[in-house]
């Protein structure tokens, strides 16, 4: 197994997943190469470099290109698929469309593993505090807005913010299904109306008087209790919710006016097999049991948010986490309203970094949007063309 994370261990695997597949296969086992060169690890291309013969490597999104194609390691498990009956319908249309992108015809490199996205996340006790009533799922942007502005407010020395957004975490999902690059010609696609309609919308919030933005909403949202609401990642971890001493529940991400029955994406792990295995059966066999409902129905009780259909989801999701109990947890992952998937590649890494630049000189006032979004995208394409030089 590969994990590109330098703080993940093979006890932290073994937890989540080997131990549940080494019952269900017992001839199974497992050793994990992180990204740590402390513990053994490193780079991938080092580990192929040193003759390791990976198996499985946990991918997302764009780390499929930078581990796996950048190192010719992808490989097509479509004959496992058919010859282990994995049934690719069981998987949500969102997540099986993602999950054939990845190949130019639509092969299938690996089974996705969980789904994360995004949420409106809200302080009841401010909420009651104001006598302001709670979000709802189904709202939009416009409402969420007028909300802030009733909530930013100081009272008793303390300043108290109406909104705050995870926005690393909002735009490579964002709702318009808005791409940061062309991969037909690897130019960036930064400077055009869609983000320029996002940026806005979240904008407008740090305008309000005393509703500045701030770098992290982790601490004044989770810890201090001073942020009404945040829009943020959902699903995956819940540990601030073991920590957290604030009385919060959540609700869907509001809805862009020109995209009213959508929802935000998904951000997609999986496990995919490695063209370097020597064992490629059995690692889709264990791939393929991870994405398995009789393991997913597990995962789930833990929080984790399945990216195949499950009957009765709701009845299991969170229930092993007591402090999740009660809460809104449908929705954490909008799984039927995803908003549909966009295309990257090797060189979709350069680019987020930009953008992100461009958004926080947009809200703290150092530079207009479109100069924002003019210098981001021209500044990703230089950095494009440096990784594509080099590659020479």
């Amino acid at each position: 197994m590969f994990e590109n994370s330098a703080t993940y261990t093979q006890e932290m695997f073994m937890e989540l997943y080997g131990n549940k597949i080494q019952k269900k296969y017992p001839n199974l086992s497992f050793k994990l190469y992180s990204a740590n060169k402390n513990n053994g690890g490193g780079s991938i291309s080092d580990l192929i470099a040193a003759g390791v013969a990976i198996d499985l490597v946990k991918v997302s999104g764009a780390s499929f290109y930078s581990l796996m194609a950048d190192n010719e390691l992808q490989n097509d498990v479509s004959d496992l698929i058919k010859l282990y009956g994995y049934d690719m319908n069981k998987l949500y249309p969102a997540v099986q469309e993602q999950m054939r992108m990845f190949g130019s015809k639509g092969e299938i490199y690996g089974i996705p593993n969980a789904t994360v996205s995004t949420a409106l996340f809200y302080n009841k006790d401010i909420f009651d505090k104001f006598g302001v009533a709670y979000p709802k799922n189904g709202m939009m942007w416009d409402e969420v807005y007028e909300l802030a502005g009733k909530l930013t407010r100081q009272d008793g020395g303390v300043q108290y913010m109406g909104f705050q957004e995870g926005y690393s975490h909002l735009f490579p999902v964002n709702q318009l299904s808005q791409g940061f690059i062309d991969t037909k010609t690897n130019k960036a696609t930064l400077n055009n109306d869609n983000w320029k309609k996002i940026i806005d919308n979240f904008a407008r919030f740090h305008l309000i008087n005393g509703n500045e933005f701030v770098p992290s909403y982790v601490d004044p949202f989770w810890k201090d209790g001073r942020v009404a609401m945040v829009a943020a990642q959902s699903a995956g971890s819940w540990d601030f919710a073991n920590t957290t001493t604030i009385n919060w529940d959540l609700v869907e991400l509001p809805r862009f006016k020109e995209a009213p029955k959508t929802g935000p994406g998904l951000q997609l792990p999986f496990y995919a097999i490695a063209s370097t295995s020597k064992n490629r059966d059995q690692a889709f066999i264990a791939a393929a049991y991870i994405g398995s409902e009789e393991f997913q129905k597990d995962f789930a009780k833990l929080g984790y948010v399945p990216p195949i259909k499950i009957d009765n989801l709701m009845d299991v999701l969170g229930k092993d986490v007591p402090k999740l109990a009660g809460k809104n947890l449908k929705a954490a992952v909008p799984l039927e309203s995803a908003a549909s998937p966009y295309p990257f590649n090797s060189y979709f890494g350069q680019v987020p970094g930009f953008l992100y630049t461009a958004y926080t000189n947009v809200v703290t006032g150092q530079k207009d949007i479109n100069t924002a979004l003019r210098e981001a995208d021209e500044a990703a394409n230089k950095k494009i063309q440096e990784v594509i030089a080099a590659k020479k």
